[in-house]
């Protein structure tokens, strides 16, 4: 990948097998929980890449836990800075994260490695055991329809602008009882089926589901294997929202959506057991704790 600087994305640059030397009054890097609060899995991190005076930042390359090319966006204070997710399946231990960035000073570019330590604490995750007829479950062994289904939702998930569509707030999307919280760990009929992406509400079919926060809607299709009703709202700054099994569909994709606008309505279309929203946040592809998105905001 070559070096480029655009207006509102800095672009990848490879990851170098070896580190090089910091100079003195050299950029650094810093990576705190975006939710004012100790780091843990499923927490959104936010990533700040700090020029010396005098330097301008033109290429970053990085990668972080399991996101692979970090997106960094540039700030207008000459900064760049990204999201992203500390996958639910970590321990929870300290780590040091690098980054690899080309700036320019007085004419001429030179590379730094930069690393940062980010501080955190373990977290449980609690156990779910599902039961449901041999017909619905069949679905686990569609493994092609599956991956298509995925590719597809992934697809819609690429272009987020730099800069924040979301304001204000964060909203929990429907009224209902949170039944299957962000991680739990899964069981269906017996067998491993992963830890939760998101969070289930149970609510009845029909009731009323609102955008968490303002963005664009990047994808709104109905995907039979799985998520049966799918919305996915583009949120900016690479953080997404995804309301799925819906009985209903409001929106179409290229539409503008405010705060708490309604979307949808709560159904039991896909793979479920009974009427529910399963609601999402991702920064990129990597699934975070939406409850606590909503309790603590997100912030550079």
């Amino acid at each position: 990948m070559n070096f480029l600087f655009r207006t509102s994305t800095i672009a990848a640059i490879p990851i170098a097998a070896i580190f090089l030397a910091a100079p003195a009054h050299a950029a650094t890097l810093r990576a705190t929980s975006a939710l004012g609060q100790a780091a843990q899995p499923g927490d959104v991190i936010a990533l700040a890449v700090l020029p010396a005076a005098g330097e301008r930042i033109i290429g970053i390359g990085m990668n972080a836990f399991d996101t692979q090319g970090v997106k960094f966006f540039a700030q207008s204070d000459g900064s760049a800075r990204a999201f992203v997710g500390f996958p639910f399946d970590r321990s929870g231990k300290s780590a040091t994260l690098y980054a690899r960035v080309q700036i320019e000073k007085n004419g001429q570019s030179r590379e730094q490695t930069l690393s940062a330590r980010l501080s955190a604490t373990a977290r449980y995750y609690p156990t779910q055991r599902i039961s449901m007829n041999s017909g619905t479950a069949s679905t686990m062994s569609k493994t092609s329809a599956l991956r298509a289904e995925k590719l597809l939702v992934q697809s819609a998930m690429k272009n987020s602008p730099g800069a924040p569509l979301w304001s204000g707030a964060w909203l929990v999307p429907t009224g209902g009882r949170a039944t299957s919280t962000y991680g739990r760990r899964r069981y269906v009929n017996g067998k491993w089926w992963g830890q939760h992406n998101g969070a289930d509400i149970k609510a009845l079919t029909g009731a009323p589901v609102r955008a968490s926060n303002a963005g664009r809607v990047v994808l709104s299709e109905y995907l039979p294997t799985l998520r049966g009703n799918c919305i996915v709202v583009d949120h900016g700054n690479n953080v997404f929202s995804l309301y799925l099994h819906l009985s209903k569909r409001l929106v179409s994709a290229g539409d503008n959506v405010s705060r708490g606008q309604l979307i949808g309505k709560v159904g039991a279309t896909g793979f479920v057991t009974g009427p529910h929203l399963h609601w999402e946040m991702r920064v990129g592809w990597e699934p975070v704790d939406p409850f606590k998105i909503v309790r603590y905001g997100l912030r550079f």
